[in-house]
């Protein structure tokens, strides 16, 4: 009797993701894993940056799982960046996540440090 082993299910997609731009040269994203296996191996983060039209989604990061927070700290002050996360596995990626949009405010305009 061989014994066969079923090959291993696509993560879910992440849910809730949300991105907030902290001065002119960061954005910090934040989403919710969802479903079976939640976080597969771990979530790859895609980035487009828009100038009429939209360029392609870029892979700009990865964390492990159970991470479910991402720093980009590669971006331009006044631009406009849309961003989805994937759950990833050996099998592949997760649907993407919902896509949000973000426009970093002119450098030099973050709050005061408290």
């Amino acid at each position: 009797m061989t014994s066969r082993s079923s090959p291993a299910a696509l993560p879910s997609a992440p849910v809730d993701l949300v991105a907030v731009a902290v001065g002119g040269r960061q954005v910090i994203l934040a989403w919710t894993e969802c479903g079976a296996g939640v976080g597969g191996s771990g979530f790859r983060i895609g980035r487009a940056e828009c100038h009429s039209p939209c360029k392609q989604f870029v892979e700009i990061g990865k964390v492990k799982p159970h991470v479910t927070a991402f720093r980009d700290v590669s971006v331009d002050p006044r631009t406009t960046y849309h961003y989805r996360v994937h759950a990833w596995n050996a099998s592949g990626d997760s649907p993407s996540s919902n896509v949000v949009e973000v426009t970093t405010p002119q450098f030099g305009t973050e709050p005061p440090a408290d």
